[in-house]
C-alpha cells in the first residue's frame, strides 16, 4: 500500500461483478413477483423501495415520494413486469449458468424440484444484494404460501424443502435454523455448503465452458471431504485387533454388495493407531478412502451440523463408486448441542450407500440408539506384540539413548505410534554424545506426560525395574516362604485350574510379592502389579474407571494380577466417611465377583479389610515369620563357610522366638553394603538384630544368643 492511496483516493467506483444477464433478469422477476405476491403485506421503507426501483431502472413516480405503501409503487412494478416479460417465452427453460450449476448439484445430491428451486433463490440472494429488503419485508407466516405461488409447488414440498429433516438443511445448503425464522430472508438463508459453491456461479461464467460445469461442481463437492493417503503398514501390524480380518471380510463384502447402511464404529485411546488402520483398510481393499474434515482450508473449525452434512454430501457423491468414508473425533458432533437431529443422524447410519467407519477415542457417551445401528464395534488397543515393538524400535531409533533403554521403551504397554513419532521429532534437540543425560530427560518427561494422561507407572521408565540383587543375597526359593496353608500344593492346582483369587496376608518382606512373580513365572504368564496408589483418582469416578480398566486388561492377557497393599483401597465399608469410599469397594467387589483368572491381592492388615471382599477370596493365605529350619538354611547361605560352625550352634529353641522374613535378611545384607562391613556371623546378626527391634518397636536388647 502507498500513501497516494489514501492521500488521493481514486473516487471511481469499484466495477460490479459480471453478472449473465439471464441470472439478473431472472432476480429481477422473482423479486417483483414476491411483491406484487403480498399485495399491501410487505414491510418496506421509502428508501427501501427506491433501492429497489433504481435496481429495476425505474425512477420513484413524484406521487410516491416517501411512501411506505406498496400501492403507490405497484402501477411502475406491473409496467416493468410487462415490459420484462414480453421478450421471454413461457414455454422455454431458464438457461442462465447459475440455473444449470442448481440442476447439477441437484441431480449429484439427489433434490427435488422444489428443493432445486428454494435453492436457486437463496443462491440468487447471496449474488443480488437488492433482493435482500424485499424477503425480509415478507413476514415469516406467508413466507411458506408465499414460495408455493411463486415457484409452483405445493405447500408441502415447501414445508419439507424448509424443514429441520429436509436434506437443504441437512446438507448445509440452507441455514441453521429452519422454521425458526422471522422473515423470508432467514427461510432461506445460505448454509454452510453453499457458502461454499457460491463462487462456482463467478468460476462459471468466466471460464464459459457449459459443458464442463457438472465436472466442475463434481470436483468441488468432492474437495469438502478430500481423499486420505494410503496406510503405511501392513494388517498384520495391528496385532492388538484379533478382529481385524471379519473387519476386512465385512467391507469387501458390504462393498460388492453395494449394500446401504453399512457401519464400523473404531474406538480406542488416542495415538494407538486407529487413523493408520483406517486407511491400511482401505489399501488392502485398493479403494479409495475420504474422510470429513474437522476444519475449514482456512483452518476455521467445522461445526457438528457442517461435519455432518459434508458426510452426507460426500455419500451422495459416491453412491456408484467403491469407496469408504471415515468421519474421525464423532463425540466431538454427536455429543454436541448443535449436532443435526438424533433422527436424521440416525438415517444417515441406516441409509448411507457408502461403508462408513467411524472413529472415536471412547464409546461411553455414545447413545445405544446409535450404537445398536453399527454392524461392527471394535477397539483398537496399543500393540504389543514383537511386531509392535520392531515398529518402535526403527521409530525410536534416532532417539541418542543406550539400546537397552530404548529397548525398554519399546516394549512399554503405554508405547503408542502417535508418541513414537513425537519422541522422534524431537530426537534432534538431545545432545548426541551424552545418551545418560538425554535418559535423564526423556524419563521426566515421560513421567510428566504419563501423570497428566492419568497413568502413574511404577520404577524407572528406560531401565528394568528389576531391583538389584542384595550382595549375597540368593535367589528366591519357595521353601523360604513359611505359609498357612503350605504354597506348593496350592501352586500346582493354580496351574491346572488357571484360576483363583488369592489374599496374601503377613509381615512386610514376608514374601507375598515374590509369591507373585514366582506363580507368573512358573504359569509363563505375564504379571500384572497394581499398587493402590496408582489407582486412586482425584476425580469422583475415576478410580472404579481405574479399576474397571485394570481388570479388563488381566482378562485379556490372561495375567497374573497382583493387588498390592489392598488395605490402602478397601479399609471397612463400616468406617467409611464419604460415599466415594464406598464405590471404590463395591467396584472392587463387582469385579472380583466376575473375575475368572489369577489373581493375588497382598496385604499387611487384613483385619482392616471389608467382610464382604474378604468373601470374595477363594483361599487366604498366611504369611509367617521364617521358622527355625527356614531361618538357619536361608542364614546358612549368606554366610561364609567359616561360620557354619557358630550358626549351627544357636540352640532351636533361640531360633524359634526370632520373628525374621526374607525380607530382613535382604535389608540386613543391604545394611551391611553400605557401611562397608563384611557378612560375618556377628556382623549379620547384629544388623538381623537391629532390624527385629525397629520391626516391633522395642528398644530392649534382642539377639540369638
Amino acid at each position: 500500500m502507498r500513501w497516494a492511496t489514501l492521500v488521493s483516493p481514486n473516487d471511481a467506483r469499484l466495477n460490479e461483478q459480471s453478472v449473465d444477464p439471464q441470472e439478473l433478469l431472472l432476480a429481477q422477476l422473482m423479486t417483483v413477483r414476491l411483491v406484487l405476491l403480498q399485495d399491501n403485506h410487505i414491510n418496506l421503507d421509502s428508501d427501501d423501495w427506491e433501492s429497489l426501483l433504481a435496481w429495476l431502472d425505474l425512477k420513484v413516480p413524484e406521487s410516491a415520494r416517501d411512501s411506505r405503501r406498496a400501492s403507490d409503487y405497484r402501477p411502475a412494478l406491473k409496467r416493468w413486469l410487462k415490459r420484462a416479460t414480453t421478450s421471454v417465452s413461457p414455454d422455454d427453460d431458464i438457461s442462465c449458468l447459475l440455473v444449470q450449476l442448481v440442476e447439477h448439484i441437484g441431480e449429484l445430491l439427489q433434490l427435488s424440484d422444489a428443493e432445486r428451486d428454494l435453492l436457486i433463490i437463496a443462491w440468487l440472494r447471496l449474488r443480488h444484494h437488492p433482493m435482500n429488503p424485499v424477503l425480509s419485508g415478507i413476514e415469516s407466516s406467508r413466507a411458506p404460501k408465499t414460495l408455493s405461488m411463486l415457484l409452483g409447488h405445493s405447500g408441502e414440498s415447501i414445508l419439507q424443502g424448509l424443514s429441520s429433516t429436509g436434506r437443504l438443511h441437512m446438507l448445509g445448503l440452507l441455514g441453521d435454523k429452519p422454521l425458526r425464522f422471522h422473515d423470508l430472508e432467514d427461510a432461506i438463508s445460505s448454509g454452510s455448503l453453499l457458502d461454499s459453491l457460491a463462487p462456482l456461479a463467478t468460476e462459471a461464467l468466466a471460464k464459459a465452458e457449459c459443458a464442463s460445469l457438472k465436472e466442475l461442481v463434481s470436483t468441488r463437492l468432492m474437495s469438502l471431504c478430500p481423499p486420505l493417503p494410503k496406510g503405511n503398514y501392513s494388517l498384520s501390524s495391528f496385532d492388538a485387533v484379533p478382529l481385524r480380518q471379519l473387519l476386512m471380510d465385512y467391507l469387501r463384502q458390504a462393498l460388492a454388495q453395494r449394500r446401504h447402511g453399512a457401519n464400523v464404529l473404531i474406538h480406542g485411546q488416542p495415538g494407538v493407531g486407529k487413523t493408520e488402520l483406517v486407511k491400511t483398510l482401505a489399501s488392502h481393499l485398493n479403494v479409495p478412502l475420504y474422510g470429513v474434515p474437522s476444519c475449514e482450508r482456512d483452518h476455521q473449525p467445522l461445526s457438528p451440523s457442517k461435519r455432518l452434512g459434508r458426510y452426507g454430501v460426500v455419500q451422495q457423491l459416491l453412491q456408484q463408486q467403491p469407496a469408504l468414508v471415515m468421519f474421525d473425533e464423532i463425540e466431538d458432533v454427536m455429543t454436541d448441542e448443535e449436532a443435526l437431529p438424533k433422527g436424521w443422524t440416525n438415517q444417515q447410519l441406516e441409509r448411507n450407500p457408502v461403508p462408513g467407519i467411524w472413529v472415536s477415542n471412547s464409546v461411553r457417551w455414545l447413545d445405544p440408539a446409535y450404537q445398536r445401528r453399527f454392524d461392527l464395534i471394535i477397539e483398537v488397543k496399543a500393540s504389543t506384540g514383537p511386531q509392535a515393538r520392531s515398529r518402535f524400535q526403527v521409530m525410536l531409533a534416532d532417539i541418542p539413548i543406550t539400546h537397552s533403554a530404548r529397548s525398554r521403551l519399546a516394549e512399554q504397554p503405554w508405547m503408542t505410534p502417535a508418541l513414537a513419532q513425537q519422541l522422534g521429532r524431537i530426537s534432534g534437540l538431545l545432545n548426541e554424545k551424552a545418551p545418560l543425560r538425554n535418559e535423564q530427560h526423556l524419563e521426566c518427561l515421560l513421567s510428566d506426560r504419563l501423570q497428566a494422561q492419568g497413568m502413574s507407572p511404577e520404577g524407572s521408565l528406560l531401565r528394568d525395574n528389576v531391583p538389584e540383587p542384595a550382595t549375597g543375597m540368593p535367589a528366591y526359593e519357595l521353601g523360604w516362604l513359611n505359609t498357612t496353608p503350605s504354597l506348593e500344593h496350592i501352586i500346582k492346582r493354580l496351574q491346572r485350574r488357571g484360576r483363583g483369587r488369592l489374599c496374601l496376608h503377613g509381615l512386610p518382606g514376608s514374601g507375598k510379592t515374590a509369591m507373585a512373580a514366582h506363580l507368573a513365572k512358573q504359569l509363563g504368564r505375564e504379571l500384572i502389579t497394581a499398587h493402590a496408589s496408582s489407582l486412586m483418582d482425584k476425580f469422583v469416578g475415576g478410580t472404579e474407571e481405574k479399576i474397571a480398566e485394570l481388570f479388563r486388561r488381566a482378562c485379556e492377557k490372561k495375567a497374573v494380577l497382583l493387588l498390592d497393599e489392598i488395605d490402602s483401597l478397601l479399609m471397612s465399608r463400616d468406617g467409611a466417611q464419604q460415599s466415594w469410599e464406598i464405590s471404590h469397594t463395591n467396584e472392587l467387589l463387582v469385579q472380583l465377583e466376575n473375575f475368572n483368572g489369577i489373581l493375588l491381592a497382598t496385604t499387611n492388615r487384613h483385619d482392616s479389610l471389608d467382610r464382604a471382599v474378604m468373601r470374595r477370596f477363594d483361599l487366604k493365605v498366611a504369611f509367617h515369620p521364617l521358622a527355625p529350619k527356614q531361618l538357619r538354611s536361608l542364614l546358612k547361605t549368606v554366610l561364609p563357610k567359616r561360620d557354619h560352625a557358630r550358626l549351627a550352634a544357636i540352640p532351636d529353641h533361640n531360633m524359634a522366638q526370632r520373628r525374621l522374613t526374607p525380607g530382613n535378611v535382604r535389608t540386613a545384607l543391604d545394611q551391611l553394603d553400605l557401611r562397608g562391613l563384611p557378612v560375618r556371623f556377628n556382623t549379620l546378626m547384629e544388623a538381623l538384630a537391629q532390624e527385629e527391634r525397629q520391626q516391633q518397636g522395642s528398644k530392649g536388647p534382642l539377639g540369638f544368643v
